[in-house]
């Protein structure tokens, strides 16, 4: 049922993606939903190296944002929040600047967040995840599947359940 629900919201994507491309972006972040998220090697902001493929065994919340985002900018310190309260416990915040880096890194540093963001300049791997429109954040599993979207802001509650589910979810 599952992959016959992703394949569905897909087709529904790309006939929407023509005449409503925000509506088509949900409809594909949706999608992602219960299935294994797309590989990705992006640079961070601290001229390191991510693969989401190599982070198995840890929960991620992986946040598109960008500074030109208001509702971005605002969820940001929850992000460093729930990064520093929950690392210990296998649960790594991972930001995704759509932006250029130098405005990323400048921003954080400005507003004191220690979190590790990632920094996908060209907009490949938002697109992957259906991040045309701003914010949007992935909570995945220990395997690597998508257990939640969460379109627009992300509130610090919807993040903890998301996450919690990610603790029990089972394949």
């Amino acid at each position: 049922m599952g992959l016959r629900r992703s394949f569905l919201i897909l087709v529904f994507a790309a006939a929407l993606s023509h005449a409503d491309p925000i509506a088509a972006a949900k409809a594909k972040a949706l999608g992602l939903v219960g299935n294994l998220a797309p590989d990705f090697n992006l640079p961070d902001l601290q001229d390191g190296s991510y693969n989401l493929a190599d982070q198995r065994g840890k929960i991620i919340v992986l946040a598109f944002w960008a500074t030109w985002c208001p509702p971005c900018r605002s969820e940001m310190p929850t992000f460093a929040k729930l990064q520093k309260e929950l690392a210990k416990e296998g649960v790594f915040v991972v930001p995704v600047a759509n932006d250029d880096p130098i405005k990323a890194r400048e921003f954080l540093a400005k507003k004191k967040l220690e979190v590790l963001s990632l920094v996908d300049s060209g907009g490949a791997v938002c697109r992957q995840f259906g991040a045309n429109a701003l914010p949007k954040t992935f909570v995945l599993d220990r395997d690597g599947v998508v257990v939640k979207a969460v379109i627009g802001k992300a509130s610090e509650a919807d993040l903890r359940q998301a996450i919690q589910t990610a603790r029990t979810h089972v394949h």
